[in-house]
């Protein structure tokens, strides 16, 4: 107990700034890891931090207009276009999907069982990803072989095993972006800009010469930014420090009752994980006892480990950015440690 003590007292009396500096610092060099780039918002300022280099050959550094790939952070995207579109046309998430997808689907009726939110939640039963996609070990972009033609052909025969728990899935969450599209008669760039980008005062990421790329690393090896194809809405986005922070202040406060009840269906807990953790539609909860409720979700791809988080109605929220496969025990648990020092 006193060891915990004086272990409280030290993270305490050390301010944010410094806490950011001394952890990422840190885990930089012990990692041996090309870069890590971390932004804050907190008390409606942002800060950004920055250990390596966003590009090692020149050495350049991160900024927070640097661009990188988001991963999987991209599902809450996806979740809250699905949501909208939904919401819009007075479609229960509870509903099933099947009606939704090409006739030649339909009489596959092991789908019948899938709705709209057990792809958001993870608890559809299908498989992480599809079992007709070719992965290989010399394959920098395994996603962008995979077409929409490819995905419906899987689903004619596929047979999803619920079993009641969350089992995170690229496919299914890649589905609901395609179900997105379809419903809408719009594509997701589209149904990016419209429902999330404009209305949550953001850029679009990529736009612009002012955007440099960051250069993502599997193993030592340099990795290719991917694009996705058909499964793009579970992981394709692309993104800056900055405009990431404008979308998870948003997430935080949104400017509208109509983004705000969107966002208020996101957040609201279906699944249970552990004692700290539930899964609402894509984002993901650490909850403390007598602190506010961290939504988060990280993200992972070939080059790059993500984590953002945020905190409802505070407008606090981190982005964390390895430019390394495989590195999220990194950016997870710098984020969530940033998040808890950001709530003390």
């Amino acid at each position: 107990m006193l060891v915990a003590a004086a272990n409280a007292q030290t993270t305490t009396s050390i301010s944010l700034s410094d806490f950011i500096t001394k952890k990422g610092d840190s885990l930089y060099k012990a990692g041996k890891l090309p870069g890590i780039f971390v932004g804050i918002l907190n008390k409606g300022e942002k800060q950004f931090f920055n250990f390596g280099y966003a590009i090692p050959d020149d050495k350049l550094p991160f900024d927070s207009a640097t661009l990188f790939e988001a991963g999987s952070i991209t599902k809450t995207f996806t979740a809250y276009i699905l949501t909208s579109i939904l919401q819009q046309k007075g479609i229960s998430d509870s509903s099933s999907i099947i009606s939704y997808l090409p006739d030649s689907m339909q009489s596959n009726k092991a789908l019948q069982g899938i709705t709209f939110l057990s792809l958001l939640n993870h608890t559809s039963g299908l498989t992480r990803l599809p079992t007709n996609m070719i992965l290989t070990a010399d394959d920098m972009t395994p996603y962008d072989h995979y077409t929409m033609a490819d995905l419906f052909s899987y689903l004619k025969t596929a047979t999803p095993k619920p079993d009641g728990k969350s089992n995170y899935s690229n496919l299914g969450m890649g589905l609901a972006g395609v179900l997105a599209q379809r419903i809408s008669g719009k594509d997701y760039p589209t149904l990016l800009r419209q429902l999330i980008f404009v209305p949550f005062s953001m850029k679009a990421p990529g736009n612009g010469n002012k955007h440099r790329k960051s250069q993502g690393y599997f193993g030592e090896k340099k990795a290719v930014y991917w694009t996705m194809n058909a499964l793009a809405p579970a992981g394709a986005l692309q993104s800056t420090a900055n405009e990431m922070l404008a979308y998870l202040s948003y997430m935080s406060n949104p400017a509208t009752e109509q983004t705000k009840t969107v966002i208020t269906q996101l957040l609201k807990p279906t699944v249970v994980v552990t004692p700290t953790m539930q899964v609402g539609r894509a984002w993901h909860t650490f909850e403390q006892k007598n602190q506010p409720i961290i939504y988060w979700h990280n993200g992972g791809t070939y080059g790059f480990s993500t984590f953002a988080a945020f905190v409802k109605g505070t407008g606090q929220a981190v982005i964390i950015v390895v430019n390394k496969f495989n590195s999220n025990a990194v950016s997870d648990g710098l984020g969530i440690a940033i998040m808890k020092k950001m709530l003390e």
